[in-house]
Order: structure tokens, then C-alpha cells, then sequence
């Protein structure tokens, strides 16, 4: 289902066993690309982006705004993700945590995830792990 997949690295796939087309980079290496004029995005994409929390972790007192700042350029690149029909796990090193907002607990530190993924409800992959979702438009339910 195309959308970001938020999950942990012990629940991440280890290679991608589909025919699509599929990538492995940072997140701010995806973010310069849904930057571009023209995104080289090729449709039915499936990308894995790392590296979130290390960007929220080092931005310290900053880490909301910056968040706030994600959640908007990702909002901007909605359309296109979703007309390709792209899929991008978005893996963390650190502990996912849901209360009345989501989280990731790393190096410490509790990073606001949720002020750019909202507030998505677990569901489980086929081993049992907890996976979130959030469709293209950033809001829960989709």
C-alpha cells in the first residue's frame, strides 16, 4: 500500500524480495530528492530511508520545528509519491513508543515523531512486529 511504513530496524526487511524497484538512503538524501523540480522517482518505487532520528537527535532543543519542518515538505511531495505509487519504510534505530503521540526513544533522547507522522495506530507485520502507517497526506487513517 503506497505510504510511509515506520518501523524499527529489527522489523525493517532485510532485501526487498518484490519486482519493484527499490532503494536504500538517508533521509535527507530523500528529502533533496522530493526537492528537485522534477523528482526522479520512478513509479512503483519502494525506497528504505534511514537516518531520521540521527537528524531529530542532533537538532536538540530544535528537533520540534525541525519535525514541523519535514512534516511540511513531505506533505508538498505528497502527490507525486502517491501517483507513482511508491512505498517508503522509514526505519529507525531506535525504539518506537505510542502514547497520545508517537515517539522514538534513541540515544536517550525522546524524538517527536509523531509531529511529523501524527499518531498512527501499530499493526502487525507477518512475524509479529509492530509496524506503523501514515498515507502520503501525513493524516492517521490512511
Amino acid at each position: 500500500m503506497p505510504g510511509y511504513h515506520l518501523l524499527e530496524q529489527s522489523a525493517a526487511p532485510a532485501e526487498s524480495v518484490s519486482d519493484r524497484p527499490s532503494d536504500r538512503l538517508g533521509f535527507l538524501d530523500f528529502l533533496r530528492e522530493l526537492s528537485e523540480d522534477e523528482p526522479g522517482i520512478p513509479r512503483f518505487w519502494e525506497a528504505t530511508v534511514v537516518g531520521l532520528e540521527e537528524l531529530l537527535f542532533a537538532a536538540q532543543d530544535e528537533a520540534v520545528g525541525l519535525a514541523l519542518d519535514i512534516r511540511r515538505r513531505l506533505r508538498a511531495a505528497a502527490d507525486i509519491l502517491q501517483k507513482r505509487v511508491v512505498d517508503v519504510n522509514v526505519v529507525f534505530q531506535g525504539k518506537l513508543q505510542r502514547g497520545e503521540d508517537l515517539w522514538v526513544e534513541y540515544r536517550g533522547a525522546r524524538l517527536p515523531v509523531g509531529h511529523i507522522f501524527g499518531c498512527p495506530i501499530p499493526r502487525s507485520d507477518p512475524h509479529g512486529r509492530a509496524t506503523y502507517f501514515v498515507g502520503f497526506g501525513l493524516t492517521n487513517g490512511n
